[in-house]
């Protein structure tokens, strides 16, 4: 397997416990669970924003390198 797929496995891992997490603490009234909340939808959104704009910087800086 290649790293990229690895990589996509595991931070999907994580965000799916991470929301796991949120339901268990949702379902057990804690007040804990709207942080664990926010930070699931937080990592849902930025994580993959922030691999995909390292991903594009990579490949811009091995094409200079080329050149």
């Amino acid at each position: 397997m290649s790293k990229k797929r690895i990589g996509a496995i595991l931070a999907l891992g994580l965000i799916g416990i991470l929301y796991g997490a949120t339901i268990i603490l949702a379902f057990l009234d804690s007040s804990f669970a709207r942080s664990c909340l926010m930070a699931a939808l937080f990592c849902t959104i930025v994580i993959p924003t922030v691999i995909y704009a390292y991903m594009v910087i990579v490949k811009v800086l091995k094409r200079r390198d080329k050149k």
